[in-house]
């Protein structure tokens, strides 16, 4: 069955952020049986998998995870967006995060933020965890000088192992990504693989999401695609990457914006 899609928020930390952006899912309409899933996503690196600090405030601590994610259980979409350069053990890596949240069905999903991971890895993970719902990130360095054709070929041999497809030139850097060439990448994804899911991220805010999806929604003749924000609902507190803290003001705008064209 074909992957539903998401409006999703990335980089909660703690529980108030939590509760305070589930309320505002809520108040925006956005439910487990809406046509858009409400998306949150946790952001995990091998180095805070293994316990170790980060000055990057998008990070939640590792030992506070199962918490927040057992605080959305029922009520919405919760996704890891897990980042390794260690490729060669990935799956023992991801067994590692996902060992009792996936058993206890807390959270089957995750967002791989590596560039080309390793497809063995990859299937030995579904094989253990067969329901774990897989997102595929085409970053800015695995668009930039490829043709659509060519990403779709690049997609090819992980496109029966995942079940979304995120264009995302951004990487949570706020970028905005350009319309045309990602439309682009989405249609030769879609007509190339059907089954697969396929997202939009990148700069995204309350004050441009509506707009910004119509013309999406326009151009590809459907709303059959997930859109998801970082950077652009966050308040800078240095120039540092990932030196900056959720606003939840613009989460609530950009939810309420999304909802007056995808819901």
């Amino acid at each position: 069955m074909k992957a539903k899609p998401y409006v999703g928020i990335t980089g909660v930390v703690n529980e108030q952020e939590v509760l305070a952006v589930m309320k505002e899912f809520e108040n925006s309409g956005y439910t487990l049986k809406s046509r858009h899933l409400p998306m949150l996503g946790f952001l995990v690196s091998l180095k805070t998998l293994n316990g170790q600090e980060t000055s990057n405030r998008r990070y939640p601590e590792f030992k506070n995870l199962r918490h927040l994610v057992e605080r959305t259980k029922n009520k919405i979409f919760p996704m890891i967006h897990y980042n390794s350069k260690e490729k060669t053990t990935l799956s023992e890596q991801l067994d590692r995060l996902f060992y009792s949240l996936y058993n206890d069905n807390l959270c089957r999903a995750v967002q791989l933020n590596i560039i080309y991971p390793d497809i063995k890895e990859i299937a030995k993970t579904k094989e253990k965890m067969p329901n774990l719902q897989i997102v595929f990130q085409l970053s800015n360095s695995m668009i930039k000088g490829k043709t659509p054709k060519q990403l779709a070929k690049d997609i090819r041999e992980y496109s029966d192992l995942v079940n979304y497809v995120l264009i995302d030139p951004s990487g949570g850097e706020g970028r905005e990504f350009n319309l045309e060439n990602s439309v682009d990448i989405y249609n030769e994804v879609k007509d190339n693989f059907p089954h697969l899911t396929i997202g939009f991220a990148g700069g995204f805010t309350g004050q441009n999401v509506a707009p910004r999806v119509k013309d999406i929604r326009d151009r590809i003749k459907s709303d059959d695609f997930c859109i998801d924000a970082e950077r652009g609902l966050r308040d800078k507190v240095t120039d540092e990457y990932g030196d900056d803290l959720l606003n939840i003001s613009e989460a609530k705008h950009y939810l309420q914006n999304s909802s007056v064209v995808l819901n």
